[in-house]
């Protein structure tokens, strides 16, 4: 895998730890290449999805389905995405290995507990895990980007969430070359340039698994015009 070129402030760097070669993961792609099935499926108008339907109204929004939405359809122009290189089941993997605690999230649904432990082998009574994913790619960006994490803008689920966030450039900088990763990078960090890597914090049912395949998260570059000042 070679790193990918976007434009003049957007590179993605691949990771070649080789304990992470088993994913065979495939590239940060723009959002628009991974239209859900249900809104490609979608017709323009009501009465094509449903040929009984009554137009009970004369308004042309009533008529008409959200792909004719031009806020909803531009979503799919920013940002970019990785389905899941594999299935989330709850188990530890080099690429599902971070354990977070649900009451780090105190005072939500996601520190809920039950009565009873899921399984014979796990004792836990919180509803959910929540499990710090990482992806074998980062990204390089100029001065003054950054790279803010969403969850999947296009669908949704009542079994996951992918929680959104943001860090500062070129934190925790280790032997040149590591940004407070938890994979073996070995590509030095040119200090002129502003690297984050793609990590991603998700929420799963333990009752469900995360099929393989899945589209969770979006990543979107944004230049921060403060963030620029603050730099060299």
């Amino acid at each position: 895998m070679q790193d990918i070129t976007v434009n003049d402030y957007l590179t993605w760097e691949y990771c070649t730890d080789p304990d992470i070669q088993y994913l065979a993961c495939d590239p940060p792609m723009p959002m628009r290449n991974h239209m859900p099935d249900w809104f490609k499926n979608l017709k323009q108008r009501r009465d094509a999805v449903d040929p009984d339907y009554y137009r009970e109204s004369s308004m042309v929004a009533d008529q008409l389905t959200i792909r004719n939405c031009l806020g909803f359809r531009g979503i799919a122009a920013l940002g970019y995405t990785i389905p899941l290189p594999e299935t989330l089941d709850g188990y530890d993997t080099y690429f599902s290995r971070g354990r977070l605690h649900p009451e780090m999230l105190y005072g939500t649904k996601w520190a809920n507990t039950g009565t009873e432990p899921w399984a014979e082998d796990d004792s836990s009574l919180y509803e959910y895990r929540i499990r710090l994913l990482h992806w074998p790619w980062r990204a390089r960006m100029a001065p003054g980007w950054r790279l803010l994490i969403l969850p999947y803008l296009l669908d949704w689920s009542s079994d996951w969430n992918e929680f959104a966030g943001t860090v500062e450039p070129n934190y925790d900088v280790q032997n040149g070359t590591n940004i407070g990763s938890g994979l073996k990078w070995t590509q030095s960090i040119d200090h002129n340039y502003n690297y984050y890597n793609l990590e991603t914090v998700i929420a799963f049912k333990r009752s469900v698994t995360v099929a393989k395949g899945t589209v969770t998260f979006c990543a979107v570059p944004l230049y921060d015009p403060d963030l620029n000042e603050k730099q060299p």
